[in-house]
């Protein structure tokens, strides 16, 4: 099958259809806790990341969580 292609972060990112966003980060070696992530219009802050799955053409913007005070 080939490939198909989503926004990372304002770059292309190749991928094998049947991708999740919970795979996506795993495969990127980023922690869900660590971060938040939109995709397209919706945002999910790190706990609440859902393994939905990624389509061509999505956009996905990952943020990272930084405290302090």
């Amino acid at each position: 099958m080939p490939l198909e292609e989503l926004q990372v972060n304002g770059g292309a990112c190749p991928f094998n259809p049947g991708l999740t966003l919970l795979t996506l980060l795993r495969e990127l070696d980023i922690s869900p806790q660590q971060v938040a992530v939109a995709v397209n219009d919706d945002f999910y802050p790190g706990a609440q990341i859902p393994d939905r799955p990624l389509q061509a053409g999505d956009t996905v913007e990952i943020v990272y969580i930084t405290g302090g005070g």
